[in-house]
């Protein structure tokens, strides 16, 4: 079976798309008009009008018959007799514009030239229903469309060839100061919408085939798609059936690697996998199967020189490690499945493994102790396959981020879902979601899970259990959509249940979502409730862990609550304990006092933050420190340094002795160094290089006293600040 696969596609002898569109910078066309003169840019109304007074409607081909049928088409067209250019950066475009196309349409052996044909102008309500275009004269196998800069919006081409469809816009020329183009087969029906404003002013040329010889033309796949789709489809009755990972025939490298860069014939059959999978019900992804392979260059008679540059030019000789993997999944379509497992002998490949330069080879010189190696990457283009069946085993095996990437898919097209994998869904969700990969997961998809439901069933069956686990992965954006669609006190059960496991960044994110929460009049009781509960909740957590049950943020969210939802007096002294408990400096005066302080509401807990606050600063500033009343200082207690400690004891306790030279070898200085370094202790460090061995001077300072001075003049400041907002916040009535 997958030899017939293969020999299937070996049949497919691919063009490039049926159809391409890209830009180039601008450049002044310098195009003259018969009877308006040199245009300017971007085309303005007065411009627009005047080529129209010089045009004719357009008109359409029917068999023999040109007609005139503003049903059908609505646009004025110009004449190539009456365009002309000035100087040859035009046609230099062009040229360009040629080699972009050719590559793109599959026909980069092929000569082709652009023969200029007309130039149309649509305006407001102008269109072309669907069509083929004739062939205007001989060779010519496309068209080419050329945008002149003109505001407009609207106009899109529409193009269409064996089930697919492309639409290409025109519109954003003029701000992005650019020239757009596209180009498609003469067998390509295609159409323009109508202009809902401006102008489109657009040139059209003819792709002219320029030898003679097999005639340009798109081949359809239908055929080879039914093909495909059919030796799926009875594969899928194979028991040891397995992911099909198919490579395609070229190298890539990961940044070039795209469905619009596919090569030669890699293109076409990759489209024909694709669309044979969504005809026989599997799933299909493109990406790298990357073949990795590490060893010794070839040894050239001359032996390795440790001051010889690396060479990019030699030949592997002994391989010391290889490996092979899935990497660069491309964005579009369903998501990829990220933890395959595979084997060589598990590709089909239409071709040798290895064989032949790799994409990419970095060579190494000598690295210390270590000799050259050579590393070489071989990135193929593949398409991987695999069907309903093998999805339900493979889904549940991959990480947390990728199961939800699929969950966030399905959520999508929830519309299109079978049973099987609305089933499927269920399972993962019903699973274990904990993230302990490098990747992170984006468990905000559970939320538009949950809300695509709709279902309090499903609420209590599955969400209620994720929404708990994963509480703090879910941003508050997710969960006040959340709050929208449930009645909320389901939501209210489960900040209950999280606030009861006494952690501080739990309680920081539950008071962010209760204060978002306030903005949803239906949420306002359960949001009382949950303000209500909160001492209890922060009495569980574990403050010498945590060193803070509060951050800036978290406070304003807390004192706005409580503006909202004014608390009994018993609440506001057990929040106000608590939140005092660390009484660590920094954070009472750049926490507590400093929201506090810019907060102009007066609510009880603020009112008694502040008294509370004021009184610990006032504390602090009562008891101005004190220069130590001499040298002596305590010995720290460091075990892993004990015997350096012993030997500076009678030093530190000195009152007078202010330095201590320590002469001795330079490994017993760096033992001392090490020491005093471990430690917070009021002393530096000098090394005196006079004589051998050279000496450490160790200097008592009062660093520590300085520093607390410091922080004393910082707190008396702070205190008149905090007097001032004390009589005015507290004192003066509302």
């Amino acid at each position: 079976m997958d030899q017939d696969i293969l020999d299937c596609l070996n049949d497919i002898k691919g063009k490039g798309s049926f159809a391409c569109s890209s830009t180039e910078p601008f450049i002044f066309p310098a195009l003259d008009v018969e009877g308006v003169g040199e245009l300017s840019y971007p085309i303005n109304k007065p411009q627009a009008v005047a080529l129209i007074d010089v045009a004719h409607k357009a008109a359409f081909g029917k068999g023999s018959l040109t007609i005139v049928d503003n049903k059908v088409r609505s646009a004025w067209e110009i004449d190539a007799e009456k365009l002309k250019f000035n100087g040859d950066k035009w046609e230099k475009l062009i040229r360009r514009i040629l080699v972009n196309i050719k590559s793109d349409l599959g026909i980069e052996e092929d000569e082709v030239a652009a023969h200029l044909y007309k130039m149309l102008i649509y305006e407001k309500g102008d269109f072309f229903l669907p069509h083929k275009d004739s062939e205007k004269e001989k060779g010519m196998f496309g068209t080419l469309i050329i945008g002149l800069p003109a505001h407009h919006s609207g106009g899109e081409l529409l193009v269409s060839f064996d089930g697919k469809q492309k639409v290409i816009r025109f519109d954003s020329c003029c701000d992005d100061s650019v020239i757009p183009y596209a180009a498609f087969y003469s067998d390509c029906d295609h159409e323009i919408k109508p202009l809902t404003s401006g102008y489109r002013v657009v040139l059209i040329y003819n792709l002219i085939q320029k030898k003679a010889g097999k005639q340009i033309q798109l081949e359809p796949l239908q055929k080879y798609v039914n093909k495909l789709a059919g030796l799926l489809k009875a594969d899928e009755r194979n028991p040891d059936m397995t992911q099909k990972i198919i490579l395609l025939g070229h190298q890539y490298t990961p940044e070039n690697f795209s469905a619009e860069n596919l090569k030669l014939d890699d293109r076409s059959r990759a489209e024909a996998l694709l669309r044979a999978a969504e005809q026989a019900g599997y799933y299909a992804k493109m990406c790298l199967v990357t073949s990795y392979k590490a060893g010794m260059p070839a040894y050239d008679g001359y032996g390795y020189g440790y001051d010889e540059e690396p060479d990019e030019y030699a030949t592997m000789d002994e391989v010391y490690d290889e490996s092979l993997y899935v990497e660069h999944w491309l964005s579009e379509g369903v998501p990829p499945l990220g933890n395959i497992r595979f084997e060589e002998k598990d590709l089909l490949v239409p071709f040798h493994l290895d064989e032949g330069e790799p994409i990419v080879k970095e060579s190494t010189g000598y690295m210390g102790n270590y000799g050259p190696d050579i590393m070489y990457w071989y990135h193929y283009g593949a398409v991987i396959l695999w069907s309903a069946e093998i999805h339900e085993k493979l889904l549940p095996e991959q990480t947390a981020a990728n199961k939800l990437e699929w969950i966030a898919y399905y959520n999508k097209h929830r519309n299109q879902l079978n049973e099987r994998e609305i089933s499927l869904c269920e399972i993962i969700l019903s699973g274990s979601l904990d993230d302990q990969h490098y990747e992170k997961a984006d468990y905000n998809i559970i939320i538009d899970w949950l809300i695509g439901e709709n279902d309090t069933s499903c609420f209590r069956r599955i969400g209620n259990r994720l929404l708990k686990e994963h509480f703090l992965g879910i941003d508050t954006t997710h969960w006040i959509k959340l709050a929208r669609f449930y009645p909320m006190k389901y939501l209210g059960h489960i900040f209950n249940e999280v606030g009861q496991e006494g952690n501080t960044k739990i309680m920081t994110h539950l008071l962010s979502i209760l204060h978002a929460l306030t903005t949803l009049p239906e949420c306002s009781s359960e949001v009382s409730l949950c303000l209500k509960a909160l001492p209890d909740y922060f009495a569980k957590t574990d403050l010498k862990k945590d060193n803070q049950p509060v951050t800036t943020k978290s406070l304003e969210d807390l004192l706005a609550l409580e503006g909202m939802f004014p608390q009994k007096e018993t609440w506001v002294e057990a929040m106000t304990a608590i939140l005092m408990a660390p009484g660590e400096r920094s954070y009472i005066n750049m926490v507590l006092l400093n929201k506090v302080m810019a907060s102009k509401k007066r609510t009880a807990l603020a009112c008694k933050l502040l008294l509370v606050c004021h009184d610990n600063l006032q504390d602090r500033v009562n008891n101005m420190p004190q220069p130590p009343a001499d040298w002596s200082r305590l010995v720290p207690q460091s075990k892993p340094y004990a015997q350096q400690w012993n030997l500076l004891s009678g030093f530190m306790q000195s009152p007078v002795q202010h330095t201590f030279d320590y002469r001795t070898n330079m490994q017993e200085r760096k033992l001392m160094e090490s020491a005093i370094s471990s430690v917070k202790a009021d002393l530096t460090m000098e090394t005196i290089k006079k004589g051998s061995p050279h000496t450490l001077r160790i200097t008592k300072t009062q660093a520590t006293y300085k520093q607390q001075f410091r922080e004393w003049q910082e707190d008396t400041e702070l205190l008149k600040k905090a007097a001032k907002k004390v009589e005015a916040f507290v004192c003066q009535p509302e």
